[in-house]
């Protein structure tokens, strides 16, 4: 016992001799590491989080993608699943997922988007409004790119409705997660009780998750479409958070001044 003390006190000492080593050999690299694991600013620890949640995020959905020109597993895992659900499907069923998936439509981006932005607008939250729809557009043109660039078919033989463009990654299911994302944050924000936010991270939960499954269900999207519909909306959601956050720093900042 006494020697694994002893292990852990030269193990302690090194680390401190290594760090005052890169303290004063290269303190522009030591300032920049430490300014970037400080949690009391944006741009310390919380920007270095968001930043790697937004490349982890990133290099799944590039898997994804790789995955769905190449992989004849995730294929088969799609088939499969689709055809389960197929099977599975009833008239009131379809007809209730097929309301649900409404709430991933561009309508529903104009609705929601058109109300946030009014109490954003009571609220004085400026900034936010700017964010928002920045988030927004880029979340409807990287949708219309991602299709054109994969140009994967949709399911054959089992939608309940035609659709007309490619499959992957599902628009419904990116902007759901990047909607209702985004305005689980905004909203998160605004109210400080615990019974408000507790039931807003829910149903945006809810939503988002029950807007992607009526996709699968309703036979028009795979699975993986719908995973990387998330995945793409999650980098929207964090990129417009990232851009919220940043200004708000600099507004801070200039009012210090």
């Amino acid at each position: 016992m006494i020697a694994g003390k002893l292990r852990q006190v030269k193990g302690w000492v090194k680390r401190q001799s290594f760090i005052i080593w890169l303290r004063k050999r290269y303190p522009a690299i030591y300032d920049f590491v430490i300014n970037r694991l400080n949690p009391k600013h944006f741009t310390g620890l919380p920007l270095t989080v968001i930043l790697l949640i937004f490349g982890l995020n990133l290099m799944l959905l590039s898997e994804l993608a790789e995955s769905v020109i190449e992989s004849e597993g995730i294929v088969a895992i799609d088939q499969q699943f689709t055809q389960i659900l197929y099977k599975a499907r009833t008239t009131w069923t379809s007809e209730f997922f097929y309301f649900i998936s409404y709430f991933g439509t561009k309508e529903a981006v104009f609705a929601v988007g058109a109300l946030i932005t009014l109490l954003l607008l009571v609220k004085k939250e400026y900034i936010a409004i700017v964010a928002f729809w920045i988030a927004m557009a880029g979340t409807g043109l990287s949708v219309q790119h991602g299709k054109k660039y994969i140009s994967r078919d949709r399911p054959v033989d089992v939608a309940y409705y035609a659709e007309k463009n490619f499959s992957f990654p599902s628009g419904h299911a990116t902007t759901s997660m990047a909607l209702y994302g985004f305005c689980a944050y905004l909203l998160y924000r605004l109210y400080r009780s615990v019974m408000a936010r507790t039931s807003i991270l829910i149903l945006a939960i809810l939503l988002i998750i029950s807007v992607g499954f009526s996709r699968i269900y309703l036979g028009v999207h795979f699975l993986s479409d719908v995973l990387a519909g998330f995945t793409l909306g999650l980098l929207w959601v964090l990129l417009g958070l990232s851009i919220l956050e940043w200004l708000h720093y600099v507004r801070r900042r200039r009012s210090k001044t």
